[in-house]
C-alpha cells in the first residue's frame, strides 16, 4: 500500500497536500468533459487547481501554461464571452508557446509533445461543442499523456488519459 501512495505522490506533508488539490482538480476537469450542465464551472476550478499544482509544485511551464489556457477559456465561457473567447484562448496560447521557446523550456522531444499537446488542447477549446472540438482536444490529450508518462507525473496522466477518452467518447455522441 505505501508503494502505491508513493507512486501516487503521496510521501509527505507537503506532497500530500498538493496531490491531493491536483486529485481533486482532475476529478473537476473529467466531469466538466462529460457534463453539459458542469463544463463551465468545473472548467474553472480543475485547470485553477492544477494550474497551481504545475506551477509552484511541479514547476513544470508547459503544464501550468496549458492550465493557464484552460482556466482563461472557462473563465470566458462562464462569463458568457462568446465572440472573441476563440481569438483569446488562441492568442494566449501562442503567447505561451511563444514564452516557453523563448525561455529554453522547449528543449528535446518531450517538451516538444507537451508543448503541442498544449496547443492541441487550445485548439479544440475554441472548437467545443462540435464534434471536431472533442477529437482536437484528444489528440492533444494523447500529447499529454505521452508527456506525463515520459515525465512520470501521474496526475497529468492520468486526468489526459481520462480526459482523451472522455472527448473520443464525447465525439462520438455528436
Amino acid at each position: 500500500m505505501e508503494q502505491i501512495f508513493n507512486l501516487l505522490g503521496f510521501t509527505n506533508i507537503a506532497s500530500i497536500l498538493w496531490n491531493l488539490l491536483a486529485y481533486a482538480g482532475m476529478i473537476l476537469i473529467t466531469v466538466a468533459v462529460v457534463s453539459a450542465k458542469w463544463r463551465n464551472q468545473f472548467f474553472v476550478w480543475g485547470p485553477l487547481a492544477l494550474l497551481l499544482y504545475a506551477w509552484f509544485y511541479l514547476h513544470n511551464p508547459i503544464l501550468a501554461g496549458l492550465q493557464l489556457v484552460v482556466t482563461t477559456s472557462g473563465v470566458l465561457n462562464l462569463r458568457d464571452i462568446k465572440k472573441p473567447a476563440p481569438f483569446v484562448v488562441i492568442t494566449l496560447a501562442v503567447m505561451v508557446f511563444a514564452a516557453l521557446l523563448a525561455t529554453g523550456q522547449i528543449s528535446g522531444l518531450w517538451p516538444w509533445i507537451g508543448a503541442f499537446g498544449l496547443l492541441g488542447i487550445a485548439l479544440g477549446l475554441t472548437q467545443l461543442p462540435h464534434k471536431r472540438g472533442f477529437g482536437i482536444m484528444a489528440s492533444g490529450g494523447l500529447l499529454i499523456v505521452i508527456y506525463a508518462l515520459a515525465l512520470q507525473i501521474w496526475v497529468f496522466f492520468v486526468l489526459n488519459a481520462i480526459f482523451f477518452v472522455a472527448n473520443l467518447l464525447e465525439m462520438r455522441k455528436k
